[in-house]
């Protein structure tokens, strides 16, 4: 995680866009420094000249790049950079702004005797249009000045530190290369670039920016952070959405910064598979719990019993190959094979007794639907925190996925999303036609078939929908799987069917939020419930009002909207 100066953005300028700028370069990695609104002041013949640059990057190995940021809808013409209204930009554009604050900074150096330090280190310069994809980058004829391979695009949302090192990689005609000893880059820093910044705007997402508002990392997430780095063993538990799996991958990552091995185990193969995949680092691996035991024990089929023989061997050997272990949905490893092992409690006993070393255990009780208790180590834990804040769904999904166990509390995310209310879609006699409607609506809000997921309540087997799967997905397009198997996990849109009687009644309820609890920013909810059915439902949860339309009220109880099909 990068250096970040200051370490929040805390004003904004509406539709500036800088702080999801500013929350994407802390994905960078920590040899990185990233200075908000940078200025420059200095006064000559008694007039004062101010000059800000959005982001100063700064690499002690790489050197410096000032980078000009332009959100929302730029145009180029008649030889001027100008904003949508037509209105001209200050300052010649964004290229020539960013250039001439390269040049402030490099002078700035000089005129404060520091040119030494200006000749050992790399001064580079960059826009970014945050708001642009590359591919429509490419189809624009820019101007002279404005060379792409300079220019950081929405992509770079997610993916900042491939664009920031590429401008890294460009080679001045002068061949500096970036020397700095260590001295010289402390006074870089403290002397010339941690005095002159200055805190500037964050501003809320719209439409496909939503989802990168749910990635940022909550003070409350920060804080259970930095209270595990002193402490050695915890249990964290928090409701579908807290955050649990975002701060289990970054605990993971810095130990994995400092090349200490990390055991990262969880239940779901899915999940594991996608940690595998978009988290991959040569220090952390991953495993699901069966996956592990075959792998330490050599077989094909996993058996706790002898995997807690491999283990013990390893305790009395003091020679086990991970100095943490980091366990997600630990709520599912209450199951009494794994219990009557005591995995868990040998897993921990490796790592407590050391002198270095964590455990950590994340989980939900209310997602506890692959076994029939808590695992008893969660229970007797000594050090437990909880998560409150919901960073994953939009309010209205929040309400619509916690109704059938209200008596869970949440907050939201400051600046959280309100989004679309979920939609509940009766259907009796065609499910195929309202798995369609809905994935035609989806694609009008602009989605994709990766963005969309079917998710049952049931098995595949038994699904309504089990006729047209084939290869796990929809009609060869959407992706279909059950509520266990993608615990867990998240997408854009979720379509949640086979949703009858029983998995809204208190027993089953636990599925239904599972699966509801999955969707970020669109929830179509497919149910063959009838008007008896709705009011039966209605009266077990103690509805107040009168039922007038069944359907219809039971949608609205559950804070969301309805069609008959």
């Amino acid at each position: 995680m990068a250096i970040m100066i200051p370490q929040t953005a805390k004003n904004f300028a509406p539709a500036s866009l800088e702080d999801v700028m500013f929350d994407a370069l802390t994905q960078l990695t920590d040899d990185y420094y990233v200075f908000h609104s940078f200025r420059i002041t200095n006064v000559s013949n008694s007039i004062m000249f101010e000059n800000e640059t959005d982001f100063v990057i700064f690499n002690p190995n790489k050197g410096v790049i000032c980078l000009e940021a332009k959100a929302g809808h730029v145009r180029y013409e008649d030889g001027e950079w100008r904003y949508s209204s037509g209105v001209a930009m200050n300052n010649g554009g964004p290229f020539q702004q960013a250039q001439r604050n390269k040049y402030k900074l490099i002078n700035y150096l000089k005129e404060n005797n520091m040119s030494a330090i200006s000749k050992k280190c790399k001064f580079l310069h960059a826009v970014w249009f945050p708001s642009i994809t590359t591919q429509d980058l490419q189809k624009i004829n820019l101007p002279a000045e404005a060379e792409i391979s300079i220019v950081m695009t929405k992509e770079a949302l997610t993916e900042p530190q491939k664009f920031i090192d590429g401008i890294f990689e460009t080679e001045l005609p002068n061949h500096i290369e970036t020397t700095l000893s260590k001295n010289e880059t402390a006074f870089l820093i403290s002397k010339v670039l941690c005095p002159e910044f200055d805190v500037f705007p964050t501003s809320s997402f719209e439409n496909d920016l939503k989802k990168i508002v749910f990635h940022r990392l909550l003070k409350e997430q920060t804080a259970v952070l930095n209270f595990l780095g002193e402490q050695r063993t915890a249990v964290i538990n928090g409701a579908a959405g807290t955050g649990k799996t975002m701060v289990a991958i970054e605990k993971a990552k810095r130990h994995a910064i400092s090349e200490e091995n990390v055991l990262f185990l969880c239940y779901n193969s899915e999940l594991k598979n996608f940690l595998s995949y978009n988290y991959q680092d040569k220090y952390i691996s991953y495993y699901t719990i069966d996956g592990l035991a075959c792998k330490l024990c050599n077989t094909s089929k996993p058996d706790y019993n002898k995997l807690q023989s491999v283990l013990d061997d390893y305790y009395i050997n003091e020679n086990f190959p991970y100095q943490h272990i980091i366990i997600d949905e630990g709520q599912d490893f209450g199951q009494d094979r794994i219990e009557d092992a005591e995995i868990i409690n040998t897993l921990h006993d490796i790592v407590n007794d050391r002198d270095f070393g964590s455990f950590y255990i994340f989980y939900d009780q209310l997602q506890l639907v692959q076994g029939n208790d808590i695992p008893k180590y969660i229970k007797d834990a000594d050090c437990k925190l909880t998560l409150y804040r919901n960073c994953r769904n939009t309010e209205n999904i929040a309400k619509t996925s916690l109704k059938p166990i209200s008596q869970r509390k949440f907050k939201m995310m400051e600046g959280s999303v309100i989004g679309l209310p979920a939609t509940f879609r009766y259907s009796s006699d065609n499910i195929e036609q309202s798995i369609d409607n809905s994935i035609a609506f989806f694609r009008a809000e602009g989605l994709k078939n990766k963005d969309i997921v079917i998710v049952t309540c049931k098995t595949e087997s038994k699904s309504a929908l089990a006729d047209f799967i084939k290869n796990g997905n929809y009609k060869n397009e959407i992706k279909f799987t059950t509520c266990r198997k993608f615990k867990g996990l998240e997408s854009d849109a979720i379509i949640l069917v086979d949703v009858d009687f029983q998995i809204l009644s208190d027993k089953n309820a636990l599925i239904y939020y599972v699966g509801a609890s999955r969707a970020r920013l669109y929830l179509q909810i497919i149910t063959d419930l009838t008007d008896a059915d709705c009011i039966n439902l209605l009266e077990n949860m103690e509805y107040s009002k009168k039922i007038k339309k069944p359907k219809k009220d039971l949608a609205a109880f559950f804070n969301g909207t309805y069609v008959v099909e």
